[in-house]
Formats: structure tokens, sequence, C-alpha cells
């Protein structure tokens, strides 16, 4: 089985995760980015909801950005808001392929997959999107039917242009939904989804204290959903996110491989705290001149943020679990999960962190 999500997929870049253990400087291995914080849903743990304006990008500073990292960055995860509302989403994929991105994953909640033009550049320029279908639980009605039959018509789309797009779903989990999560990986299976993604749900997302709804009996359930046979179809979770062995690290490490750039051109500590004026490490209004990924106050903001006092550590979000695997190397982990081990893995969208 290919791994879509992994606390170990850092270890598959070996050459920057040496670097880093050496204390040298590395660019990220994946940038994801907000092009505009607006919105077709108001979903009320979303952190682009939260935000008291409504921001896009320029697509000067976008190609600013990408400037920046070319020939260093190979991942792109193009997200939001809704990434498809933007004038600029065609010409931002195409930029990004220009730019020597490899991996170019779009987030988006499926709304406006029926556009030509949104169709066209997903089939043209993007890897995989990954259709966040958070309310799922709420049954096969309304907004989800709609959905649901964009996704076979994008099917289409993609064997009629013979393009390599895969689509994923995005579904979250808790006990209470436990009884539904078979329903929903029929139903995106029988639209033409390539795979679902299983994560937790959690709550706090207000102040970025985040903790996980009760998530008993849910792997249990993904497990046998895995063994059933669906023709090329996959059932994908990260183990790891639902474990509760304490998490320990010294600084936020996941932020020099994974860089979070929100639409208000800030660059924030996390995904999992986007938005959050607290973990705010650099404004690339200001800042996006030569070097800027080392300047001394974006570089100590990072260490400021141990285990200890980071309130979102409960979520186990992937940025987390990156911290602790990197700290678990640095303090001489074991070969088992060493980088010479993970070069080799099988992880999808290795590029995509």
């Amino acid at each position: 089985m290919k791994f879509i999500a992994s606390p170990r997929k850092i270890g598959f870049h070996k050459e920057k995760l040496k670097d880093y253990l050496e204390a040298k400087p590395i660019f990220p291995v994946t940038l994801e980015l907000d092009i505009t914080s607006a919105c077709t849903m108001n979903c009320k743990d979303c952190p682009s909801s939260r935000s008291p304006f409504q921001k896009s990008l320029s697509f000067g500073f976008i190609e600013k950005l990408f400037d920046s990292f070319q020939g260093q960055t190979h991942g792109l995860l193009l997200t939001g808001g809704e990434p498809t509302m933007s004038p600029m989403f065609p010409a931002v994929l195409k930029l990004a392929r220009e730019r020597g991105f490899r991996d170019i994953a779009v987030v988006t909640n499926g709304t406006l997959l029926d556009e030509p033009s949104v169709i066209d550049a997903l089939v043209k320029y993007v890897s995989t999107i990954r259709i966040s279908l958070y309310h799922w639980d709420e049954g096969y009605s309304g907004d989800l039917e709609d959905i649901l039959k964009k996704i076979a018509n994008l099917r289409k789309h993609i064997i009629e242009a013979k393009s390599d797009l895969q689509i994923g779903i995005s579904a979250l989990t808790s006990k209470k939904r436990l009884p539904k999560l078979p329903l929903i990986t029929d139903w995106v299976r029988d639209v033409g989804a390539d795979w679902i993604y299983f994560h937790p749900m959690c709550f706090g997302w207000g102040d970025a204290h985040l903790e996980q709804y009760d998530q008993q009996g849910v792997t249990d359930i993904i497990h046998q959903l895995q063994q059933k046979s669906y023709n090329g179809f996959e059932v994908l979770f990260s183990g790891s996110r639902y474990e509760h062995n304490r998490l320990s690290f010294s600084a936020y490490h996941a932020a020099h491989f994974l860089m979070v750039v929100g639409a208000d051109g800030l660059n924030y500590l996390g995904a999992e705290v986007k938005y959050q004026p607290g973990f705010v490490i650099a404004d690339l209004n200001q800042d996006m001149v030569e070097g800027y990924l080392q300047r001394t106050e974006r570089l100590n903001l990072i260490n400021y943020f141990s285990s200890q006092i980071y309130s979102a550590i409960n979520s186990r979000h992937r940025g987390v679990l990156y911290n602790h695997f990197v700290e678990e190397l640095r303090n001489g982990g074991s070969a088992k999960t060493g980088p010479d081990e993970l070069e080799k893995a099988d992880f999808r969208f290795p590029y995509i962190l």
C-alpha cells in the first residue's frame, strides 16, 4: 500500500533531512499556500472562516514567492479558503508547473468542480485534488449529492483528457460518525474517486488549544474497510494520528520542511494554527528578500515552540507528528525509522508533506 500521509514522510527527503540534522539551512519540501481566504462555504472549524477579513494574494506576490523557491522546493499544496474561487486559479497552477513544482495538490470543497476553467486547469496541471467532505455525516442529500455528481463528471473529463490527475477525498472521523464510515466510502468510490483519507475531527480551533473528538473504534472500522476489494480504490489513514503516545519536540522542526503561507501574505508556524496571530513567524509582505527563510527572528520563533508550550499538540496534526519524528532522529533514533530506509518507502506524492 502507498502512504498518502505519514509522520515519517520527511525521511523520504534524505538530503534535506541530513542537512537539517547537521544544522545547515534548507529550503522547504512543500509550500502550502492559500491564494484566497474567501470561500463558497462557511464551516465553523475552518481557519479561513475564523478570519475577520477576506484576503486574496496578488499574482505578483505569488510569482515572487514561487521564484524564491525555484529549483529547491518541489511540492505545492494550493488551498484556501476555496482556491477554485480565485480568478487566478488556472494561471497560478500554470505558473507552478513552469517554476518546476513536481507534485501539485489542490484542496477544495468541490462546489466549483463543474466550472470549465477549473476542470481544464485541474486536468492539465494538478497531480491530485483532495476534496474535503467535512459534513458528509449529514447524509446523502442536498450539497453532498451535488458534489458527488461533480466528482463523477470530473472523472469523465480525466478519462477523456488521459490525465494523471487523481481524485482524493478527505473525511473527518469521530466515534459518533463510526457507523457511517462505510457509507461515505461507498459513495465516493462509486462516483470515481481514487482514494479516501480519514483523519480525526478536532475541536478548539478558536484559540488553537486543539483536542481530538473521541476516536474509539475508528481505526478498527478503517482496517475492515481496507480489507475489502475496491478494484483499485484505496482507503487510507495515518495510524499515528490515532495513537496516544506522548509527543515531544524541542522546536517546531516541521516549519523548515513545510512552509505555510496564508492569503494575508503571512508565514504561519503550521497549518493547524493558520490565521492565529500568535503563530505568525514571518510577514512576507515585508520580508521576502534573499535569505528570508533564515532570518534570525523567524528561526527564533520556530525554536520557541516546543512540545511543552505548543497548544495545538493534541491535534496530532501532520506538522506536530513531523516534529516528533525529527526530534527522535536528533536524539539518535533507531535505524528502523531512519532516512536510509524511508527514502525507499512508497509515499504517494512525496513532495506533498
